[in-house]
C-alpha cells in the first residue's frame, strides 16, 4: 500500500470519527495532505479520539491512552518509520472506533 493510500485511510477514519463530511475539515487539518506533508498523523489520531475520551469509562480510557502512547513516536521519527506507523495507526484507529461503537468507522 502506498503512503498516500495509508494517509487517505487515516483521513477517512478520522473524518468518520469526528463526523466531518467533507475533505479538509477542521481548517484543513483532517486531510491526507496534512498527514503527508506536515507529518500530522499523531495530531489527527489525538483529535479523532478526543470526543470519545471525554465520556469514556476508565477501561475505555486505558485503551485510548494506550493508542495515543503507541503512536506518540509519529511526532519524532524517520520518514520510513512514520509511514509504516501511520498505516498501522489507520487500521488500529478504525478497529478502536468500531469497538467503541462508532458507526461507519470503516474505510
Amino acid at each position: 500500500m502506498s503512503n498516500e493510500q495509508s494517509a487517505i485511510k487515516l483521513e477517512v477514519v478520522a473524518r468518520r470519527a469526528l463526523n466531518i463530511k467533507h475533505k479538509g475539515g477542521m481548517s484543513g487539518t483532517i486531510s491526507k495532505d496534512f498527514i503527508l506533508h506536515q507529518n500530522g498523523a499523531f495530531t489527527i489520531i489525538c483529535a479523532s479520539l478526543a470526543p470519545y475520551y471525554l465520556n469514556a469509562t476508565s477501561e475505555e480510557r486505558i485503551t485510548l491512552d494506550s493508542m495515543i502512547d503507541n503512536y506518540r513516536i509519529l511526532n519524532d521519527c524517520d520518514t520510513k518509520t512514520y509511514f509504516k506507523m501511520m498505516g498501522l495507526a489507520a487500521e488500529e484507529l478504525r478497529n478502536l472506533l468500531n469497538h467503541l461503537g462508532v458507526q461507519d468507522a470503516n474505510y
